[in-house]
């Protein structure tokens, strides 16, 4: 059986008309962390609204390093206790979502002359791994790095450790909880704007939301806001506290072809240029290289852009891993730039240093929450609830045990002709893999070349997951936007007979849709478009 998002426009007038029960909780933001709370509050019992005012995981949430990892580094200066908030969670998600959350190994090399020395190195990753519950570490030499990285150069290195974090599709991680809480209860709806707070009596007592799509508004009531809107929260609230503030940071990427510049691994280099550490490495049968790691002043509400100087600092450092044939700003398939929120102090500092650590605070009838990361989403849903306690009503339920409902079936009996892919789409779907299977026409299942994903995933995204425009299935649901060459053109005729069936999208409509879609994809999803301040 498939799990459905609620219908946007039903939802809205029984919103408008009092037809549904009270609220306890309006949750505002649906990235990964407003899916987090949700999933953790609908689980307590508490009748819940999740409100994003673009798609779901629109903003940072899709547009992350797609690492679910500890943060060596973040060990490495000290930070314990990060560090051992993420790789439990971690484990966590390794356990309770594969084939969505998998294992990846991680080769850190060793410089010669620079910390850590190997000495130091192994005691850090025996530390690293003692937290998590597991051994994978292991010392590497010079000799055996070279046979994994034919081109890298290790004439300055002294060897590396093996070690190893995990990957995922962070969009899909995002909808993959937002269908779980919503299967227990919970309502969500996408381009819907928390346009200003309501209060009476001087708290908090609701949000007065705007529909983007036809510019009406209403106002819902609920026991508490929780504002889970990360580098925009202090739109709808306060600063965090005094001396603190959020601070917005981008990283983008690069994607390049597996079969030009294959890599089977992570490594993590050091970049010649300012000796910052970044990743390349393997996602979904592309090569990524990224991130960086820069003060994003621009207009929060315009998505993230690779700027040149990003782009040629990327590429400068793909040149140190594939020395023989460095790759060019032609063998870019896409890029993707994130802005992620970061909670420091207003005195100036390197943006690479600064705390990864999330802060939820709170003011009268609403709980605030920024900063964190990826891993961490669901230890700051536990923080939020706690701080939201005081105005709610007692938890009907203690919580399940798991994030995500085991699946019941494998993806040999969804698939049997595929077992692998089977599996792929029961990690990024659950037991709603089942229904999506069984629904498929001929031909729909096949992988298409690339693209990480299947015809049929798209039909099944635009009846079930409240798809309102084209980027939000090719750049979200799916990822076939940065994963294909040119956007996914190969795939768009296709795309636009799902959509006439599907939606009823006539030739007007879809040619809308195209051409907001190319301009998304040339101005964010591309080379640099425009001069920014990088």
């Amino acid at each position: 059986m498939s799990v459905s998002f609620p219908n946007r426009e039903k939802l809205w007038h029984e919103l408008a008309d009092g037809t549904l029960p009270d609220w306890d909780i309006i949750i505002v933001g649906g990235g990964i962390t407003g899916a987090g709370i949700l999933r953790e509050a609908v689980k307590q019992g508490y009748r819940c609204l999740l409100v994003e005012q673009r798609d779901f995981a629109w903003g940072t949430s899709s547009r992350s390093s797609k690492m679910v990892h500890g943060g060596f580094r973040y060990l490495a200066a000290g930070n314990f206790t990060l560090t051992r908030h993420a790789l439990l969670e971690r484990e966590r998600l390794v356990s309770e979502a594969p084939r969505l959350v998998e294992r990846l190994g991680y080769y850190f090399p060793l410089y010669k002359r620079q910390f850590p020395p190997r000495f130091a190195a192994g005691i850090l990753f025996w530390l690293y791994d003692r937290i998590a519950g597991i051994r994978n570490h292991r010392g590497v030499s010079n000799q055996e790095l070279g046979k994994t990285f034919t081109q890298l150069d290790t004439g300055d290195m002294n060897g590396a450790f093996y070690y190893t974090d995990a990957i995922t599709d962070d969009a899909r991680l995002t909808l993959r909880l937002l269908h779980e809480a919503v299967a227990e209860g919970g309502f969500v709806r996408n381009y819907s704007k928390a346009a200003r707070l309501a209060e009476a009596d001087g708290r908090v007592k609701g949000v007065t939301l705007l529909d983007v799509e036809s510019g009406e508004q209403q106002t819902v009531n609920a026991r508490v806001v929780i504002n889970a809107t990360g580098a925009w929260a202090n739109r709808l609230g306060e600063e965090p506290e005094p001396g603190l503030t959020i601070r917005p940071q981008r990283g983008s990427h690069l994607v390049l072809s597996a079969e030009k510049f294959p890599v089977s691994d992570a490594i993590f280099l050091q970049h010649p240029g300012d000796s910052r550490r970044l990743f390349i490495y393997p996602w979904e049968g592309r090569t990524v290289v990224g991130t960086t790691d820069i003060p994003h002043p621009e207009d929060l509400d315009t998505a993230a852009s690779i700027t040149q100087q990003e782009l040629d600092y990327l590429l400068t450092a793909a040149g140190l891993l594939f020395t023989r044939t460095p790759p060019v700003a032609d063998d870019v398939i896409s890029s993707w730039s994130g802005v992620r929120p970061i909670i420091a102090s207003n005195k100036p500092g390197n943006p690479s240093r600064a705390s990864r650590e999330h802060k939820v605070w709170v003011e009268d009838g609403m709980v605030s929450c920024s900063g964190g990361k990826l891993t961490t989403f669901h230890h700051m849903a536990i923080d939020v609830m706690d701080q939201a306690r005081e105005f709610l009503p007692p938890a009907s339920r203690l919580g399940g045990e798991h994030l995500f409902t085991p699946v019941s079936c494998s993806g040999s009996e969804i698939l049997p002709e595929n077992p692998a892919w089977g599996d792929k789409l029961l990690g990024r779907y659950g037991d709603s893999a089942r229904g999506l299977v069984d629904s498929a026409s001929e031909g729909m299942l096949l992988p298409v070349p690339g693209g990480a994903g299947c015809l049929a995933e798209l039909r099944w995204s635009i009846e079930h997951e409240a798809v309102v425009h084209l980027d939000d299935l090719m750049l979200r649901r799916s990822r076939m936007g940065i994963l294909l060459e040119n956007g996914g053109e190969s795939v768009l005729d296709q795309v636009r007979e799902l959509f006439a069936e599907g939606r009823g999208w006539n030739d007007q409509r879809w040619t809308e849709e195209l051409d907001r879609y190319r301009e998304i994809i040339r101005r964010h999803y591309t080379l640099p478009f425009a001069t920014s301040t990088a």
